[in-house]
């Protein structure tokens, strides 16, 4: 991966952002609803949509302090800086646990790893594991204007389309096996973005 993309990409901040939807408080339990099966109807990029400027960012946290990572596509001619794709935010006093969820003492830091899919609206957060405060939970918000409007593959576009984005949610898996569950999310249909809280890391995915 070219350096300079991920440099573009990647922007860590010690002070909160105000740009972009922020995720409602959430009541327990996380989970809303769960498939049986582990595979679900994922969103997946338009045919016509720019690349992101990275699939794969890697950067430290440190506990204690703020961290926000920003994935952008590429700028479209005349753009200074491209549409966001993905704001990953840990606020302070967030990060309580590192890979298998080892306590951390204060000013430990953890190695965080984020892919993306490059067709589907999935992505996974490593290493597994990390947890975050029940009180001061991660955030995560995923932006779906370069989305496919064809949502549900049928190769028409229509008012079924429009009904299943108005149902979007980020949606979490544990494990390559396991069911994947519906988080409490907040669908913001005029930023067209759609946000959750995260309590540990895992496979996430934008469906319906």
């Amino acid at each position: 991966m070219n350096r300079a993309l991920i440099a573009l990409t990647l922007a860590l901040f010690a002070a909160g952002c105000s740009d972009g939807p922020s995720p409602t408080a959430v009541e327990q339990p996380l989970f809303q609803t769960a498939v049986s099966d582990a595979t679900i109807e994922m969103l997946r990029q338009a045919p016509t949509a720019p690349r992101l400027q990275a699939y794969r960012v890697s950067f430290f946290s440190r506990r204690g302090t703020q961290t926000t990572l920003f994935v952008n596509y590429r700028p479209a001619p005349g753009q200074a800086q491209g549409d966001p794709f993905l704001r990953f935010r840990i606020p302070i006093n967030g990060l309580v646990g590192g890979a298998g969820g080892v306590p951390l003492a204060k000013r430990d830091s953890v190695l965080i790893t984020v892919t993306v899919d490059p067709v589907r609206f999935e992505v996974a957060f490593e290493p597994s594991g990390v947890l975050f405060s029940k009180s001061s939970p991660a955030q995560l918000a995923i932006w779906y204007q370069n989305a496919d409007p064809d949502v549900n593959s049928d190769g028409v576009v229509d008012a079924t389309d429009e009904v299943l984005t108005q149902q979007l949610a980020i949606w979490s898996q544990g494990t390559r096996t396991d069911a994947w569950r519906q988080l409490s999310s907040k669908n913001n249909t005029t930023q067209q973005s759609v946000a959750s809280e995260l309590y540990h890391f895992s496979q996430y995915a934008v469906s319906w």
